[in-house]
């Protein structure tokens, strides 16, 4: 089965993470909202700034210091309402992810759902729209099936450059460069051109493992790694 084994995990650490973002900015929203300036302000309401008064300078800082704190204080409920936006949006997300070691599953149920709807509507001498609609999303959908399922069996094996090598992380769901040591700036740009992130977690320039990867990775391979390899041998 492909996809990520920790799928589950890591979705339920990203909404664990936005909830715990969207509750810390509420209570600093709440604190900016109460805060000492404020207190005294609403407590003291109407109170005009003296001109000339001694307390002028004073009373003005206080002011501007209510005015920020205010200010602060809807720029951080907004940050937490949209914070726990994104938390809502990810448990409740149909969304079905190629790292999902469920997703051929997931994306069958789809199809049936998609195909049963389609067979509603022509009942119902439907025509229009509904119809170009729902039958390009089954298509798609079959397509991404018939992807994952050739996926499956595709082989990847530990692949040896100058410097690293390149293997298939099963666990992960991607195929990963790792080089003995970090690699130059050219080499970086050509790996960020052709897709692939560097994760400090895994200490590896990675991609998702799929058919355009391996074609990508084994370009790469030929045409930038080991070709650095080529040249400098040639003035040994």
């Amino acid at each position: 089965m492909g996809g990520r084994s920790d799928y589950e995990e890591r979705k339920q650490r990203r909404i664990n993470r936005c909830k715990v973002l969207s509750e810390k900015a509420k209570k600093e929203s709440e604190a900016r909202y109460n805060s000492t300036a404020n207190r005294i302000l609403m407590g003291t309401p109407g109170q005009p700034i003296i001109i000339g008064h001694h307390s002028e300078r004073k009373a003005r800082r206080l002011h501007e210091q209510a005015n920020n704190d205010i200010r602060k204080s809807i720029e951080l409920s907004e940050k937490s309402e949209y914070y726990e936006s994104r938390a809502r949006n990810a448990e409740n997300s149909n969304v079905i992810y190629n790292d999902d070691p469920n997703a051929i599953l997931k994306l069958k149920d789809k199809l049936e759902k998609l195909e049963n709807q389609r067979a509603s509507i022509k009942a119902r001498e439907h025509e229009g729209w509904e119809l170009t609609n729902i039958g390009a999303n089954i298509r798609e959908t079959k397509l991404r099936i018939k992807r994952l399922e050739e996926q499956e069996t595709l082989v990847f094996p530990d692949t040896e450059f100058k410097g690293g090598k390149a293997i298939h992380n099963k666990e992960i769901n991607r195929i990963q460069l790792l080089f003995a040591s970090k690699p130059d700036d050219n080499i970086r740009s050509r790996l960020k051109h052709n897709g692939f992130h560097w994760s400090r977690i895994e200490g590896a320039w990675q991609r998702e493992f799929n058919k355009r990867t391996i074609y990508v990775t084994n370009a790469l391979i030929k045409d930038v790694l080991n070709k650095e390899k080529e040249e400098s041998e040639e003035f040994e």
